[in-house]
């Protein structure tokens, strides 16, 4: 009985420790990810929002974390793995919904993905897609600021300068 108690706490404690998390958590970590270790954890933690939206997002930022890992190996077969794992896996987010920040995370990876990928081809219709949808996303002003901004500090995308200085994003 003392062992049916103590394994019924530990798996309680264990949910605690180890439940999911939103979208805002996977907003913010997002933005920390700077080495394998990071990367790793981000993808490792569960996912805990109900909001079928929101999940689809939250895969999305995952599977552009890992393609990012793929800058954390040297094994190129390897880095060409994670970057198509990763691929298809935005992509499939993006077939499921198609929204501004599923399109924002697409657009940086292309514009900062080696042309040998051969990942470039929707470039243009994202910007279009993001400067007609940002303003009217349903989305926190302060995540349109973020994505606002990793836009214009790519250097790439100069069009969404009057839109940065709309939400203060520089």
């Amino acid at each position: 009985m003392k062992m049916r108690t103590l394994l019924l706490i530990f798996l309680l404690l264990s949910g605690i420790v180890f439940s999911g998390e939103d979208i805002s958590y996977f907003r913010k970590s997002f933005k920390d990810i700077n080495n394998m270790v990071t990367a790793e954890k981000f993808l490792a933690t569960e996912i805990e929002d109900n909001n079928i939206q929101n999940s689809v997002t939250i895969r999305a930022y995952k599977a552009v974390c890992k393609m990012m890992m793929a800058q954390y190996i040297s094994n190129p077969f390897s880095k060409l793995s994670y970057f198509n794992e990763g691929k298809e896996l935005l992509e499939k987010a993006i077939k499921i919904n198609k929204n501004v920040e599923n399109i924002h995370l697409r657009i940086l990876v292309q514009i900062n993905a080696p042309s040998f990928l051969s990942y470039s081809s929707e470039i243009a219709s994202d910007k279009a897609f993001l400067l007609k949808n940002i303003d009217s996303a349903k989305i926190p002003n302060e995540t349109k600021k973020d994505i606002l901004k990793a836009l214009i500090t790519s250097g790439k995308l100069n069009e969404f300068n009057k839109l940065a200085k709309k939400y203060k994003a520089i």
